[in-house]
């Protein structure tokens, strides 16, 4: 879901951020690499069976999923968008929320454009779910482009996650808010591509949006 945020702010120079937590993320970029094995929940939990503060441990790490594993049989997918949300101070109105469950309405976001006045503060929120296995060292990408040309791209590593219910919730910038470019060559519509992609490359969420810079809300261009 970082969006709008690397778009605009200057057409003629492309801003990358790479965002790490640790040396063994960093590692991963390199040639040398191995990605550790891949194992599920049934096999976490029984392993090493006949110590309890181990067991314990696990239950706490993985939470409900240590006892029931969200899998529903009748979607596959292993990251599941739930909401995209925008925040922008002073927009009349208040958030504009997009909910994206379903394959179609995720097909339908990028026809949907956005509007952000230019200078104003704001964030985006994406919130998604985890199903049927642990998924490791996702990392969030976020490309933009204007008429074409890739005028932004960021990586933002989230973490690993269990399969729950309940959804995760993640916010571009994680502090503070992100102010959209002004000006008359930042005003425009821009396309953007989002990407989930763990530790081994797996792509499990991708979708497309779209949104506008404008002099005003309600600005006609």
């Amino acid at each position: 879901s970082r969006s709008a945020s690397t778009s605009c702010k200057s057409e003629r120079k492309e801003k990358t951020r790479t965002t790490m937590s640790d040396k063994a993320e960093v590692d991963a970029e390199r040639d040398d690499y191995q990605v550790s094995k891949k194992v599920t929940v049934d096999q976490i939990m029984t392993m090493d069976t006949e110590d309890e503060s181990l067991r314990k441990y696990k239950e706490s790490l993985l939470g409900q999923a240590a006892k029931t594993v969200y899998a529903p049989k009748d979607d596959p997918r292993r990251v599941v968008i739930v909401e995209l949300r925008i925040t922008c101070e002073g927009r009349p109105g208040g958030d504009i929320v997009y909910k994206l469950e379903t394959k179609e309405s995720v097909e339908k976001l990028k026809e949907e454009p956005f509007t952000l006045k230019e200078g104003c503060n704001y964030k985006i929120q994406v919130t998604f779910r985890v199903q049927h296995e642990i998924v490791s060292g996702l990392k969030y990408v976020n490309s933009v482009t204007r008429k074409g040309i890739r005028v932004g791209k960021d990586e933002l590593m989230i973490g690993s996650f269990a399969p729950q219910a309940e959804p995760h919730a993640m916010s571009f910038p994680r502090v503070g808010w992100e102010e959209a470019p002004s000006g008359m060559l930042a005003r425009g519509s821009y396309k953007a591509k989002s990407q989930f992609i763990d530790d081994d490359k797996a792509i499990h969420l991708e979708y497309e949006y779209a949104f506008d810079i404008k002099k005003d809300w309600n600005a006609a261009d």
